[in-house]
């Protein structure tokens, strides 16, 4: 999981995706507002960690989010937002959430990021 951008010399292809190449029913962060506008992270792995520590796979660097803010999971089919006990909590729409089913076009936010939730749909 990573940020999604075209790969440069000397880097790892297989890591660097555009979001068109994502298997179906994947998901897609896109940073809406905040630092790095436009920045996009593909939601690879069925947990994926968002925060403040460099090792977040949605590595949001900004002291008003917290070291381990939340986590994306893929639990039943579906994305999952669930706050990891974060200062500043996690919201879905401007809504505060512990736990939430994500849909296409949901914001995140995550201290002063804005977050927009896209994934593609499942081939029938």
């Amino acid at each position: 999981m990573s940020l999604i951008d075209e790969p440069r010399l000397g880097d790892d292809v297989a890591v660097h995706r555009k979001a068109s190449e994502v298997r179906p029913g994947s998901g897609v962060l896109v940073i809406n507002r905040g630092p790095g506008p436009g920045g996009q992270f593909l939601l690879a792995d069925e947990v994926v960690a968002a925060g403040r520590h460099p090792d977040s796979a949605v590595f949001l660097d900004d002291i008003t989010v917290s070291r381990h803010h939340a986590e994306i999971r893929w639990l039943d089919d579906e994305y999952w937002i669930i706050d990891a006990g974060s200062l500043n909590g996690t919201y879905v729409n401007g809504t505060p959430v512990q736990a939430l089913p994500l849909t296409s076009g949901d914001e995140i936010q995550i201290g002063k990021f804005r977050l927009g939730f896209t994934c593609r749909p499942q081939d029938r």
